[in-house]
């Protein structure tokens, strides 16, 4: 524990980094709707300052394990921190946030220029950023809940941006929603931890009792199914495309989604091995499931968010299967590829846009099918986003290729050579392999590729197409380190790589295969018709429907039973009891009361009538005696 006096110059600008993004949200707010111009260049200058100082910090080589905390509040005598940890690990995704955020911050200058809430986009923009920096470096996990919230929030409100769109709306909501399913899952594994262990820092369980240490692995692995999409939490994903495309290049495929990914790689030592069978499970029905729903899609924002759900499960699936390093390796290469491929479709659609609103009718340009022949009209988008795809494809000589081969080695160490489920999760490993390709190849070839269906396609402007390019060169492998073909994240971390030859020459087959039956199947673009239900999302979306509509039936029937049975029993036992109350009370006062009144009238009755024939005068009993005589007489006459 140390106090904030005692933060060294490197701790202090890790702070900085982490506040200067909420710096460029509070900026923007107080900037006025006149001088809204203005928000775009200061926010992306500020996060041009933290990704320098990130720089900075992974050049430091004083920074790794570093920890440090300030005190926060007492509870039950016992003191929760603020911790942060600064680390490889850390520092190397801090930095690839917020360089991709940064890229995403330029690129929104140019997309979002005519966007009348600019102001709100920004603000929410930095926010978004200094809560996902908070989450990474966090070292307790009570804090990084509560950044995990904060990523939330502000992804519910950069989803819902254009919620003037019905659509955007509806899918911020469900997004929210769902993620909170997920966070209650998380929050029940945090109250498990501090019952057992008092104390909510990373590195402070390992002395919990196993099967505690379990479940509450497992709870907080719910929270990661539902901020990282995975089964059978995966269906609010690609209703979010609904919001800005920046947006989903940063939340929904380099950072957000990513989170839950870096918080298992972080508490991964809490888990055991029946449960990280489990995590692994999930995962590979999450890759596979998500690899086919991107074949059946035509909307190209909801190939790349079912893309997205794919890699992300093939992550877990990874960590689940003791793959931490290719794990990793691919989260960082991922967050390059993917947030490339989502900018250059915002490139696609900007253009496209453009030439519906003033030259061509409307139509969907989302639409893959209503796309082509664009590599000659937007040659720089398709020149960086080629090489994203192909890094998303596992091609060699690209990024992807590198941390896929990592993660298929020691997916094959795990599985063993005894036939068991692990053989399963490798076989879903394969198959990821063989299908990324297959709808990689389909997107690019139907965008880019085929007859040319709008002629006056322009570039977009040189703002927008640079961070394209800038995250394309970091989704290639071209430096030699040990020996050895790396890409810049391999280089930065110092981590190196041996892939068995045989698991190197399946994998290439599998992708020669996958882009030959590619071709074959949609080099005519005659495409077919798909029932829209094949998609996960629908199928999800149907049984989340089927769960409401039980849930309102089942509140009907507990209503109906509550008011004609409950309620009926209820008021007639308190008119029972109302009646009993009456009859009890006319008994005490009439009868009990009466009896026991009219006694006591009675003895005073006769004490009166007695008092009255003894009364010490003569007359008086001159006078009784004269009646009783005549009484007497009376009664002997008849």
């Amino acid at each position: 524990m140390i106090s904030i006096s005692d933060i060294s110059f490197s701790q202090g600008l890790a702070v900085s980094v982490l506040c200067t993004p909420l710096l460029a949200a509070g900026i923007a707010n107080l900037i006025k709707e006149k001088f809204s111009w203005l928000t775009p260049l200061i926010s992306s200058f500020l996060l041009l300052l933290t990704a320098l100082g990130t720089a900075v910090l992974l050049a430091d080589a004083g920074i790794p394990d570093q920890k440090f905390s300030i005190p926060w509040f007492t509870l039950n005598n016992k003191i929760v921190s603020i911790g942060f940890l600064l680390d490889p690990t850390t520092l190397t995704m801090v930095t690839v946030v917020t360089w991709v955020s940064f890229f995403v911050h330029i690129f929104s200058i140019g997309y979002m220029a005519q966007d009348k809430n600019v102001i709100r986009y920004f603000s929410l923009l930095g926010f978004f950023t200094f809560a996902m920096l908070g989450l990474v470096m966090s070292n307790n996990l009570l804090v990084t809940f509560c950044f995990w919230e904060l990523v939330g929030f502000s992804s519910y409100r950069l989803i819902g941006h254009w919620h003037e769109k019905q659509a955007a709306a509806q899918a911020s909501t469900k997004a929210y929603l769902l993620n909170k399913v997920g966070d209650l899952g998380f929050l029940i594994g945090l109250m498990i931890l501090w019952s057992q262990a008092g104390n909510l820092d990373i590195d402070a369980f390992t002395a919990i009792d196993p099967t505690w240490l379990t479940t509450a692995g497992i709870c907080i692995f719910f929270g990661v199914v539902g901020k990282s999409a995975q089964f059978p939490l995966l269906n609010w994903l690609p209703d979010a495309m609904e919001g800005p495309t920046p947006v989903s290049a940063l939340i929904h495929a380099a950072t957000m989604v990513a989170a839950g990914v870096f918080l298992l790689i972080r508490i991964e030592p809490i888990f055991t091995a029946n449960s990280l069978l489990i995590v692994a499970s999930v995962g590979a029905i999450t890759a596979v499931w998500g690899a086919l729903g991107a074949l059946v899609q035509f909307d190209i924002k909801k190939i790349l968010a079912y893309s997205t759900i794919s890699q992300l499960g093939l992550m877990v699936m990874a960590i689940g299967s003791g793959a931490m390093q290719g794990a990793y390796e691919h989260l960082l290469h991922h967050a390059f590829f993917k947030a490339g491929l989502f900018l250059g479709t915002g490139s696609i659609l900007h253009a496209m846009q453009q030439v519906i609103k003033h030259e061509q009718p409307a139509f969907d340009v989302q639409d893959i099918r209503s796309l082509g022949g664009l590599r000659k009209k937007l040659p720089v988008t398709y020149l960086g986003f080629l090489i994203c795809a192909a890094s998303l494809a596992g091609l060699p000589l690209t990024a992807g290729f590198i941390s896929k081969e990592m993660i298929l080695t020691d997916v094959q160490t795990w599985a063993g050579s005894i036939f068991s489920i692990r053989w399963l999760v490798l076989l879903s490993a394969w198959v990821v392999t063989f299908l990324t390709p297959l709808y990689t190849f389909r997107l690019v070839w139907y965008v880019f590729f085929g007859k040319e269906n709008l002629t006056p396609v322009r570039e977009v402007p040189m703002i927008m197409r640079i961070p394209v390019l800038a995250l394309a060169f970091g989704s290639i492998s071209f430096l030699f380190y040990q020996g050895q073909l790396n890409s810049l994240t391999n280089w930065l971390m110092g981590t190196t790589h041996h892939t068995p030859f045989s698991i190197t020459v399946i994998s290439v087959s599998l992708i020669i295969l996958s882009l030959i039956i590619g071709y074959l199947l949609y080099r005519s673009r005659s495409v077919k018709a798909v029932a829209p239900w094949l998609a996960p999302h629908h199928l999800l979306d149907w049984i989340d429907l089927q769960i409401i509509i039980l849930s309102h039936l089942f509140s009907r029937i507990t209503s109906f039973v509550d008011k004609n049975l409950i309620d009926l029993f209820i008021h007639q036992l308190i008119y029972v009891q109302v009646t009993m109350a009456f009859i009890t009370n006319w008994t005490d006062r009439y009868i009990l009361d009466g009896l026991v009144n009219g006694s006591a009238s009675a003895a005073r009755g006769v004490g009166i009538f007695a008092r009255s024939i003894v009364n010490g005068k003569i007359q008086s009993y001159l006078l009784w005696a004269m009646a009783g005589l005549l009484i007497f007489i009376l009664w002997i006459i008849y």
